[in-house]
C-alpha cells in the first residue's frame, strides 16, 4: 500500500508540472453493482457462545448424530453503491479527482447450524461512506474514449451489522419453544484499500458524456469495537409468544453486549461493568464490479 501511495504521489506531482493543452473540471456521478472476490473465513460473531455457531461454518446435524460441515468464505463487499466524483483534467489525457462512495452491502450468512433441536444463523452486512482519491487517464479521443483509473479507498462512516437468530425447539419445555433475536453493530478503525478502474466514456451532447466501467476494489476494514444493541428472548407456545425474564438486552451485563478489539492487551479477572477486549478482526470488504452512469466537464 505504502509503494501505490508513493507512484500515485509521484504521478500527481509530475501531472501538475505537465503543460496543459485542455484544462477542465467535470463530476460524475453514477450507480454500480458489486460482487465479492478475494474470499476469506469469515469472523466469529457470537463471543457469547449463545448460538453454537462455530467461526465461518454451515452445519447440519441429522438425527442419528452425523454432521454435514460445509466452510462459509467469501466477503462483505458485494452490494450496490452510488457514487459522486468531482475531478480536473491536467490536460488531454491525466486528472485527479475525488469520489464519495455511499455502500450498501448485502445479506451474507457468515455462520449457520440445523439440528433437530436448534437451528441459528448469523448473517452480516455493511453500510456506508467511503472517499477515493484517484488519477484518472485517457488518450483522449473524440467518440468512444478508454480511461483507467487508479486510487485508494478510505471508508470514513459506517458500520458493519450483524443479525443472529436462534430456535430452540422445546427449549422451555415440551411444547414451547425459545426464540432468540439479536443485532450487533461493529465500529472500524482507520483503514485503507485500493481500488481500479477500466471503463469508456461517450459524448451524448456538449459537455455531457454516459460512462461505463468495471471497477475492482481491495480493501480490508479493521475492527475499533462492537456492540449489541438488539437482544430478545421469546417464549413460543401454541402460537402465542411472551418474553423470557431475565434474557432481555437489559439483563446483560457490560463485558456481554459491548466489546473492544486490540492487537494486544493483558487478560485479567472478567469485569462484568466493562467492555471485554477481543483480539483484532479485519473484515474483507473486497469485490469487483460495474459501474454506469453521466459525466459533465465544464470545459470548453
Amino acid at each position: 500500500m505504502k509503494k501505490a501511495s508513493l507512484i500515485i504521489c509521484t504521478i500527481c506531482f509530475a501531472l501538475i508540472g505537465t503543460k496543459s493543452q485542455a484544462q477542465e473540471f467535470y463530476i460524475r456521478g453514477g450507480l454500480g453493482f458489486v460482487t465479492e472476490s478475494g474470499k476469506t473465513e469469515f469472523n466469529n460473531a457470537d463471543p457469547n457462545g449463545l448460538t453454537m455457531i462455530q467461526q465461518s461454518t454451515d452445519i447440519t446435524v441429522n438425527p442419528d448424530g452425523s454432521m454435514r460441515i460445509k466452510s462459509l468464505n467469501g466477503t462483505l463487499g458485494g452490494g450496490f453503491k452510488g457514487n459522486i466524483t468531482a475531478g480536473y483534467m491536467f490536460n488531454n489525457y491525466i486528472g485527479a479527482e475525488i469520489g464519495f462512495n455511499y455502500f450498501s452491502g448485502y445479506d451474507k450468512t457468515i455462520g449457520k447450524l440445523t439440528s433437530p433441536q436448534l437451528q441459528s444463523e448469523e448473517v452480516a452486512y455493511l453500510r456506508g461512506l467511503d472517499i477515493i482519491p484517484a488519477i484518472y487517464i485517457t488518450p483522449g479521443l473524440s467518440k468512444l474514449n478508454p480511461y483507467a483509473r487508479i486510487g485508494a479507498i478510505i471508508p470514513t462512516a459506517g458500520k458493519l451489522f450483524i443479525e443472529t437468530t436462534a430456535n430452540q425447539t422445546d427449549g422451555g419445555g415440551q411444547g414451547t419453544d425459545i426464540h432468540v433475536e439479536a443485532k450487533s453493530e461493529v465500529e472500524s478503525k482507520f483503514s485503507v484499500g485500493f481500488v481500479g478502474a477500466l471503463g469508456v466514456t461517450y459524448p451524448v451532447a456538449p459537455r455531457l458524456q454516459v460512462f461505463g466501467e468495471v471497477e475492482f476494489k481491495n480493501l480490508s476494514i479493521k475492527s475499533k469495537s462492537a456492540e449489541i444493541t438488539e437482544y430478545r428472548t421469546t417464549a413460543v407456545a401454541n402460537g402465542n409468544a411472551v418474553l423470557v425474564p431475565g434474557q432481555q438486552l437489559a439483563d446483560l451485563p457490560v463485558n456481554e453486549k459491548k466489546f473492544v478489539f486490540s492487537d494486544s492487551y493483558t487478560q485479567g479477572p472478567a469485569d462484568p461493568d466493562s467492555p471485554r477486549r477481543l483480539p483484532t478482526q479485519y473484515v474483507n470488504a473486497s469485490g469487483i464490479g460495474v459501474n454506469i452512469g453521466i459525466r459533465y466537464s465544464f470545459g470548453k
